[in-house]
Parts: structure tokens; sequence; C-alpha cells
């Protein structure tokens, strides 16, 4: 009899390091934690040609959300989501486009945008990305999505949020 049971460990013990050594080769995932209405500190911009304003607003942590999927354009306001890799070492990170699919914004220099996008990273830690309504031409109603993507084009996580103009309080 504990002939048999020797096996039968070394079996399991095999299978269970196969889980172990397939739970490592596992692709990096990322996923959305946290979306809503947003404050963050801003510490710049950068050059992003695929938005209606043509930068980036950059933000440094923590952000806070107050969790919603109904959003009022009102300048200032601002929202997106909050997200992290999954599945990679400590201080890798896995490059990302963040795309955001919304009603025609026509900015001034006469283009029509029904997409904005720029390239990110996610890693273990919660990063941040959002939009801000700065512009009197951004404030359009519908249907606000955002796609974070692998380099090839694949989603990799989406929210979206149902955006309404014309309804800021009086200031």
């Amino acid at each position: 009899m504990k002939n048999l049971c020797l096996p039968a460990l070394l079996f399991s013990a095999l299978l269970a390091g196969a889980g172990l050594a397939e739970a490592e080769s596992a692709p990096p995932a990322v996923e959305i934690l946290n979306w809503g209405l947003t404050h963050a500190k801003d510490i710049g911009t950068e050059t992003s040609p695929d938005t209606p304003t043509g930068y980036n607003r950059l933000v440094d942590g923590p952000v806070d959300v107050t969790r919603t999927e109904t959003i009022s354009a009102c300048l200032g306001t601002s929202f997106g989501v909050m997200y992290a890799a999954f599945n990679i070492p400590d201080f890798q990170s896995v490059p990302i486009l963040v795309v955001v699919q919304h009603p025609a914004i026509r900015p001034p220099d006469g283009r029509i945008m029904e997409k904005s996008s720029w390239p990110d990273s996610a890693i273990r830690r919660q990063r941040y990305a959002g939009w801000v309504f700065e512009k009197s031409y951004e404030l359009v109603s519908g249907v606000w999505r955002f796609s974070l993507r692998d380099t090839n084009g694949r989603e990799l996580a989406t929210k979206t949020f149902n955006v309404t103009a014309g309804t800021c309080p009086i200031s």
C-alpha cells in the first residue's frame, strides 16, 4: 500500500507543479477596477494629436473616484476609469492604447472626431485614464466608451458612460 501512495503523491505534485507553471505563464490581463467622476492633481500636459485639444493632461495620484456611469458634461468635469495589470511581474508594464469613442466633437481646426486615443501602460498598481471637459466644443451628449486595448488593437477592458450636456449648475 505504501508503494501505491508514493506514485499517487508524485503524480499529484507533478499536476500541482504544472498548474503553477501554467498560472505563471498566463498572459497579462488588464482590468478596470473603478470608474466614474474623478478628481486628480494635474502635473502637466503632453502632446496627443489624436485628441480634440491636441494634448493630454498628466495627473498625479491618488485619483478620487465617485462611482457613476451618468456624467453631466460641464466645463471642468472629469471622468474616467482606474485600471491595473495582472499576471505580470513587479516593475513590469504592459503597453496599451486608451481609446475613447464619443459622439462627434468638432474642434475649431475643422476635424470631426468620434474617437480619441493615446498610448499608455498598465502596471500592477492602479492607473487612471480619463477625460476633462475643457472646451465648450467637447460638451456633447451621448454614449462615451473607454476601451483599453493591447498593441494589436485587441480590447482588454471597456467601460461605457452616459453623458448629458446642458445640465450644469449656474456658477
